[in-house]
């Protein structure tokens, strides 16, 4: 993959171009807004480390720049902005087009953490599954993939204070799409066959990659996921009494959200294709059965609802 940066601090255009360096990735970088244009003109990239220091603040013309130069594939970008919270508040400005953002100072792990996001999201669109219900699941990823990118900012913007309602919602949400949902249809569902596929078929040729051993850890990851949903819900009633702080909040927030997108990476990596080997028609339409009465029980309103929740909050705070 090529990545460009385009960056007007020396120490941090440094820190990006040997980070990815040492993560093969093929780095240009630019000091100013004039060279990331001629750059896209001259050549495509994967992925664009963009400082805010470069854009007009009050149109984002750089931005809209970008989104004009002809490119041949889908260009990520990601906005590395100052951690002043009033710099912070995105809904002052347009969004056109940036996929997410990096809290300045930047770090190897942050660069690591987003780059692994750019490249689950930029491999959605270059792969689609042909088995109606590994599609579905990963439908219903990309709703908590939103979801997450939601928590992501809800915890870097708060600070002091949160309102009890965004607490509230951050429980009820994650209880409704991915436990009741989601991971019920895994649990009860997918992970039941593809353990009855190796226990009657042996294990796939990929089993190098995803085995029995690797099946338990998602398993496990299922379990602490649950566990945090709870936590989270309860936190909130804990939240409206004064028992915890906002800082409490912050930290479930980052780690459910870490731990959500690793688990999401490691099934469509390995669990998914490996499932995909063993299932057959008759599977795959037992299974979309399974999965529609699962939905129906929730409650397709109350799904739609919280979706649409979702949909309102991405484009108040310009995350789509």
């Amino acid at each position: 993959m090529k990545v460009l940066i385009g960056e007007d601090n020396r120490a941090t255009r440094t820190l990006l171009e040997n980070t990815l360096e040492t993560m093969d990735f093929d780095v240009k970088k630019e000091e100013n807004g004039e060279g990331v244009i001629d750059s896209l003109k001259k050549e495509d990239f994967d992925i664009l480390f963009l400082s805010w220091r470069l854009l007009d603040k009050d149109s984002f013309k750089l931005l809209r720049d970008i989104s004009e130069v002809e490119k041949s594939k889908k260009l990520y970008i990601i906005l590395t902005m100052p951690k002043d919270k009033k710099d912070m508040d995105l809904t002052e400005y347009p969004r056109e087009g940036m996929n997410d953002f990096i809290i300045k100072p930047v770090n190897k792990d942050l660069i690591k953490s987003r780059i692994k996001k750019a490249r689950i999201e930029l491999g959605m669109e270059e792969e689609k599954l042909t088995v109606e219900p590994l599609g579905d699941l990963k439908k219903d990823h990309d709703m908590l993939r939103r979801m997450v990118n939601i928590f992501e900012l809800a915890h870097y913007r708060i600070m002091d204070e949160v309102p009890q309602k965004v607490v509230d919602w951050v429980g009820s949400v994650a209880k409704t799409l991915d436990q009741e949902v989601h991971h019920k249809k895994e649990k009860e569902y997918l992970i039941s066959f593809v353990e009855n596929a190796m226990e009657e078929q042996g294990e796939s040729p990929d089993s190098r990659l995803f085995s029995r051993s690797s099946l338990k850890q998602v398993e496990e990851e299922h379990e602490r996921l649950e566990d945090m949903t709870e936590e989270m819900r309860q936190m909130a009633e804990d939240f409206k009494d004064g028992k915890v702080e906002a800082g409490n909040v912050r930290d479930i927030l980052q780690e459910y959200k870490e731990l959500m997108r690793d688990h999401i990476d490691r099934e469509e990596r390995f669990l998914y294709p490996l499932s995909e080997k063993y299932m057959d028609e008759e599977t795959s339409k037992e299974l979309m059965h399974e999965f529609d009465k699962i939905e129906e029980k929730v409650g397709r309103k109350k799904i739609e609802r919280f979706e649409k929740q979702i949909s309102n909050v991405e484009k108040k705070f310009y995350l789509k």
